[in-house]
């Protein structure tokens, strides 16, 4: 018998934290507001922020392993 097996998405829990914090909802209902199963314009802002505060996480990740690879070059 073959399962149709989906992998489940991985969210920055830190962005998660940041949302919810500064929204006061759950995180079920702020995963629910990304993945599209929520639908309204709270959800809209939701989805939103979480993508703008993604990429910059993922930018300031980027530039400190920059920076520790140049450190670490130095020596």
């Amino acid at each position: 018998m073959d399962k149709n097996i989906k992998s489940q998405p991985s969210y920055n829990q830190e962005v998660l934290k940041i949302i919810k914090e500064k929204h006061g909802y759950s995180y079920d209902y702020i995963r629910k507001s990304i993945r599209g199963d929520r639908t309204g314009i709270i959800c809209d802002i939701i989805k939103a922020e979480y993508k703008r505060l993604d990429n910059e996480y993922k930018i300031v990740r980027e530039s400190q392993a920059k920076r520790l690879r140049d450190e670490q070059n130095k020596l």
